[in-house]
């Protein structure tokens, strides 16, 4: 499965067109159905639109559409974040330790499920992960594509939710 060029949708994204980003996706998707690459793009955007219960759906769709490995490791973090935030803390641990049973280092899926399991009211496991990152370091992790999110992880770290 080939990577769609996705330049168009996320120069809309970088100008905040999240709308007109929307709206291209929803075209490419009928020409283009059960695309991975499509569908965790829409999940995001309707992250960024304040619909987040839509995104979960895309979400799901996208990981059982079979994604390469680093784009299913992606998609298990919006997904398992998503629960998270939607106060689906069960649901969202079981997809990030299914993710992180794969094996694949990625640091990012870490800082997630320590987020999931401070939520769950598991303080010291989450601290612990946390304190084994910092140990180790952040050295060659992406997280530009998860900045804005864990912005808003780290400003309602304590929310209660009310799904």
């Amino acid at each position: 499965m080939q990577e769609p060029d996705l330049s168009l949708i996320r120069h809309l994204k970088s100008r905040g067109k999240f709308e007109e980003a929307h709206e291209q996706l929803e075209q490419w998707m009928e020409a283009q159905p059960n695309s991975p690459y499509l569908e965790l793009e829409m999940a995001g955007i309707l992250d960024e639109l304040g619909r987040p219960h839509e995104a979960v759906l895309y979400y799901e769709d996208a990981l059982a559409h079979e994604a390469p490995a680093p784009l299913a490791l992606r998609i298990a973090i919006g997904l398992g974040n998503d629960l998270r935030t939607l106060g689906r803390i069960h649901e969202s641990r079981q997809v990030l330790e299914k993710a992180r049973s794969q094996r694949v280092p990625q640091k990012a899926l870490d800082l997630f499920y320590a987020l999931t399991l401070w939520q769950d009211h598991d303080y010291s496991a989450a601290f612990r992960l946390v304190w084994q990152m910092a140990e180790t370091g952040m050295d060659g992790e992406d997280f530009e594509w998860y900045r804005g999110t864990l912005r808003y992880a780290a400003d309602h770290l304590n929310d209660s939710f009310h799904p």
